[in-house]
């Protein structure tokens, strides 16, 4: 028999934390829940570790790595399958869910508008600071995680609409999913869920955050918090949401509020600000994210092309979208941090 909420995990190389991720999920209070797990073709025992103390759940072994997209739409895939799915939860390897995880995103997702609900994320080695809660958005294109590195006492305690959830620990609706499609492979890893909210948003559904689904997340376990390559899909995925979402008024100045970003480092190097980024590293930085920024103007051709094609989905106006810059967006001032 099916269950009514799946939770995908994606594992890529995690057998030494995969496992508490799991056993949180298998502690659940809520019972209408399943547990897929995707294994992105790890290397390091990951799936024969799975199947040898997990053989209960649902294991999809990739023959390889396909990032972060495709591999949790292979999940998402496996979940949608089932006819009693109602909604699918994505979760990153490397966390652990209290026991009212799962129950407390179903509860803000009961509203009919609501086709998306995001958890509290705090880092699991400092507890009392904020991961996320929730996604702000920015005019370049980008996000921020909202509440990032702020204490948890209290501030983001109060269940309230957000603009979307970071797919490290978010509901979405079915219904929403069959309407305006998936994660957009094409981003491999980065940004997909801030395309997904908005292309979700754009079909008139709303965001919700949910305080008491706490998750707590070992940052970056897989990624690595400030490696080149992840610089430069910062880069490229940032201007293709701008170009694929954003009303065409915002979509146009993007690009030089985007540029101040990849400015602002050497602006504050000639001051003699953030001594501590100087050097080396942030040459690499840089080159990495212009590299991002050249390979996304050469997909523009595809990134028009799926702007048109999410006309067809689109319930909302031009100045309902430039609301949600002001109402959930990122302060101008940390555009360039």
């Amino acid at each position: 028999m099916g269950a009514g909420t799946q939770v995908v995990v994606l594992n890529w190389n995690g057998r030494g934390y995969v496992g508490d991720c799991l056993r949180s999920l298998l502690d659940q209070t809520y019972a209408d829940v399943g547990v897929i797990v995707v294994d992105n073709g790890s290397t390091d025992g990951s799936v024969d570790f799975i199947r040898a103390e997990f053989p209960e759940l649902p294991l999809v072994p990739l023959p390889e790595n396909l990032h972060f997209a495709r591999g949790t739409n292979a999940g998402v895939e496996a979940a949608l399958r089932d006819p009693a799915c109602r909604c699918v939860i994505t979760l990153n390897n490397d966390t652990k869910v209290d026991p009212e995880f799962v129950a407390e995103l179903v509860r803000a997702a009961e509203p009919d508008r609501v086709a998306m609900v995001a958890a509290k994320l705090l880092f699991m080695d400092r507890p009392r600071l904020l991961n996320s809660a929730g996604l702000l958005v920015g005019r370049d294109g980008g996000t921020r995680d909202r509440g990032w590195n702020e204490p948890d006492d209290g501030k983001y305690d109060a269940a309230q609409d957000v603009f979307g959830p970071s797919a490290g620990a978010a509901l979405y609706r079915r219904e929403a999913l069959e309407r305006v499609g998936l994660f957009d492979g094409d981003f491999l890893a980065y940004y997909e869920d801030v395309d997904l909210a908005w292309r979700i948003r754009l079909a008139g559904w709303e965001a919700r955050f949910a305080p008491r689904s706490v998750v707590y997340h070992k940052y970056s376990a897989s990624g690595g918090a400030h490696s080149s390559w992840r610089q430069y899909l910062f880069a490229r995925n940032r201007t293709w949401n701008l170009i694929q979402n954003y009303p065409w008024p915002h979509a146009v100045l993007g690009p030089c509020w985007d540029s101040l970003g990849l400015a602002a480092p050497f602006l504050w190097r000639g001051r003699g600000e953030g001594a501590a980024d100087a050097g080396p590293s942030m040459a690499v930085k840089a080159r990495a994210q212009a590299r991002g920024r050249l390979d996304a103007w050469a997909g523009l051709r595809r990134a028009l092309a799926k702007r048109r094609a999410r006309q067809t989905t689109r319930a909302v106006d031009a100045a309902t979208m430039g609301h949600w810059l002001r109402d959930y967006g990122v302060p101008i001032h940390d555009l360039t941090s």
